[in-house]
């Protein structure tokens, strides 16, 4: 007879099933691998830490997918450029304005905007058991469940969208190009972190703040403190926990300035509600 589980277990089981659409036996597996904890199984299950064995022929069908896409295979045999990558992400069934795009980008590692290497490209694949495009088309059907509900995944994907924004070896990209990725990450309906509540617009002072005051280009730092501040700032509207001895970048000092100074006298004061 097949073992008891409490309500509780049951429970995470029904949800892990849900978010991940795995099977009960690998649900059951995976989660007892995280201590019963969803999120941590989730997110194991989706970043290759829980789901089943990689079958001994993968690595061979994930290279002649990709060969599939190669456009110059004798000057770049292990690279894929724009063309092949857009072929490929409509193959799979990704929105090339959505977020599963990002998604997808940060689990082959791609380089830069519409480029795939090979070694990302395998890697990636075999780390979530995906050697096929069938089974590629259904992890990306998962990770658009799952990252509206799962922090850790959200934050990588996010992190990682600055190598795909910056041109080439560029160590910043430019407050136009920023604030089209902000868009998407902060508002997109898979985000994780929706950077807007009833009394306060945040994503859009923000983008109004850096446009019409700040107008410098943004560096990794920046882009990951401007998430740490989005969570913050979503739990406490009064934004309580800044102060001008903390060790914000000074780009969110002039923000918090900017809030507090032009937008609570337009909107009352809100944040304090």
């Amino acid at each position: 007879m097949p073992p008891g589980y409490n309500s509780q277990q049951k429970a995470a089981i029904s949800q892990f099933q849900t978010f991940t659409q795995a099977d009960r036996n690998t649900a059951i597996r995976v989660l007892k691998n995280h201590g019963w904890n969803v999120d941590a199984a989730v997110d194991g299950h989706f970043n290759g830490g829980g789901g089943p064995t990689v079958p001994s022929g993968a690595k061979s069908n994930l290279n002649k997918i990709f060969d599939r896409y190669r456009e110059d295979v004798a000057a770049s045999p292990d690279a894929v450029g724009t063309e092949g990558t857009i072929k490929y992400l409509g193959d799979i069934d990704v929105d090339l304005e959505g977020l599963e795009f990002l998604a997808v980008s940060e689990l082959v590692q791609t380089p830069a905007m519409g480029e795939m290497t090979r070694d990302g490209f395998v890697e990636g694949w075999m780390n979530v058991n995906a050697d096929s495009i069938d089974k590629q088309k259904a992890h990306v059907k998962q990770l658009s469940k799952a990252l509206p509900t799962s922090k850790d995944s959200f934050t990588k994907v996010y992190k990682y969208a600055f190598t795909v924004a910056k041109q080439g070896a560029q160590k910043t990209i430019s407050i136009e190009t920023a604030t089209i990725y902000w868009d998407l990450l902060f508002n997109s309906p898979l985000s994780h972190v929706r950077w807007n509540t009833p009394s306060s617009p945040w994503s859009e002072w923000w983008k109004e703040f850096l446009t019409v005051k700040w107008k410098k280009a943004v560096n990794r730092d920046m882009w990951n403190e401007t998430l740490r501040f989005a969570q913050m700032s979503l739990n406490d509207e009064a934004i309580s926990f800044w102060n001008e001895e903390s060790s914000w970048p000074s780009v969110i000092d002039e923000f918090v300035e900017y809030v507090n100074k032009e937008k609570r006298g337009q909107n009352g004061d809100a944040m304090e509600e």
